[in-house]
């Protein structure tokens, strides 16, 4: 923008503001709203993020402790690394249900308020290589009345044992 563009927006804003018919009130009015919008939409981003990120985190330490307990340790003394999948599952979704606190159709609340649903779209688990993947979304609302609608956030969350046969201390 030059220097006479500059100056005559900055003119037309003071001629607004000094007018004497009411246009400065409308016109404060205005930017209030744009104001307070953009701040709802950063609250309301900040939070999924936030419960995003929360989720994830306590997701990943779940499919972790099912992979780690789901091992057969009697074939790591012989170098191999195999998993029992139907323990890993069964493991996570103790996590889900215990840990979590998710009632049987995967919800969340806080009290008496629904938070979010966990929905799974695939859980995937292989004896060897130990692994187990998740696949789903988190389904949530905002907090705010006129934003209606639900939102899904996807995920996929996977976890591998691996044998380390070189390297170490000896």
């Amino acid at each position: 923008m030059s220097a006479g563009k500059e100056a005559n927006a900055v003119g037309a804003i003071k001629r607004t503001l000094q007018n004497r018919k009411g246009d400065t009130f409308v016109f404060i009015l205005i930017l209030v709203f744009f104001i307070l919008t953009l701040a709802v939409i950063l609250i309301e981003y900040f939070r999924m993020e936030s419960l995003y990120q929360q989720v994830e985190y306590v997701l990943q330490r779940g499919v972790n402790s099912a992979v780690e307990y789901a091992m057969k340790d009697e074939y790591r003394r012989d170098g191999y690394a195999l998993m029992d999948t139907e323990v890993a599952k069964e493991t996570l979704y103790d996590y889900l249900y215990e840990s979590m606190e998710l009632d049987s159709g995967l919800n969340k609340y806080a009290g008496d308020e629904w938070v979010y649903e966990l929905k799974i779209e695939n859980l995937h688990a292989t004896e060897s290589p130990p692994r187990l993947t998740l696949d789903g979304a988190i389904r949530t609302h905002s907090i705010f009345a006129f934003l209606p609608g639900e939102i899904e956030l996807p995920f996929s969350i996977s976890s591998v044992n691996t044998q380390i046969t070189e390297g170490g201390s000896q």
